[in-house]
């Protein structure tokens, strides 16, 4: 795991993410649109779009830990930062979708 530093969230590899869902109470969250995470997803990941983030954000249980992934990385960034100061872990995964794809030689 990369250090959390002052940014209120951590970025982890695509490898780390059955590890943290085993240690921690967690939801998974694919931020990608519908039709990608229909496409192929991680597995139990629930689709939660980046767009509607103000909606969904609100209908998330308080003190669990979040797992953000997107395509490539840039938008659980984005959205680590928007969900930043919740109560619960928050991580991102480095090189989003396409990162745990080729860890996975899919």
């Amino acid at each position: 795991m990369e250090c959390k530093g002052d940014y209120g969230f951590e970025m982890i590899a695509a490898d780390e993410i059955q590890e943290i869902i085993h240690k921690e109470r967690t939801m998974l969250i694919d931020l990608r649109s519908v039709e990608y995470y229909q496409n192929g997803h991680i597995e139990n990941a629930r689709n939660f779009p980046y767009e509607y983030i103000g909606e969904w954000q609100r209908e998330i249980p308080s003190g669990i830990s979040l797992i953000l992934y997107c395509e490539h990385g840039n938008l659980s960034l984005l959205a680590a930062r928007k969900l930043r100061g919740r109560k619960g872990a928050l991580y991102t995964v480095s090189g989003g979708y396409q990162a745990y794809l080729a860890k996975n030689d899919f």
